[in-house]
């Protein structure tokens, strides 16, 4: 069984590596990526700061957060 401790590390890591795959598309016709790469940023700071402060309800919102994306 994992634990939060491990699992939200994993999943900023996993949404950081589709960020740079969103960055890649950048430049190609009618490709909009901005509004993602903004919310995956937005998300991912969210864990940082939750995780940073102990913040368990943060972390599991985040956590949910994150998860979220494909």
């Amino acid at each position: 069984m994992s634990s939060l401790a491990t699992e939200l590390p994993a999943q900023i890591e996993r949404v950081r590596r589709l960020q740079d795959e969103f960055k890649a598309l950048r430049g190609m016709p009618n490709v909009i990526v901005e509004p993602q790469i903004a919310m995956m940023e937005h998300d991912i700071a969210a864990a940082i700061t939750a995780s940073a402060s102990g913040d368990v309800i943060g972390m599991l919102r985040a956590y949910e957060s994150l998860k979220g994306y494909e």
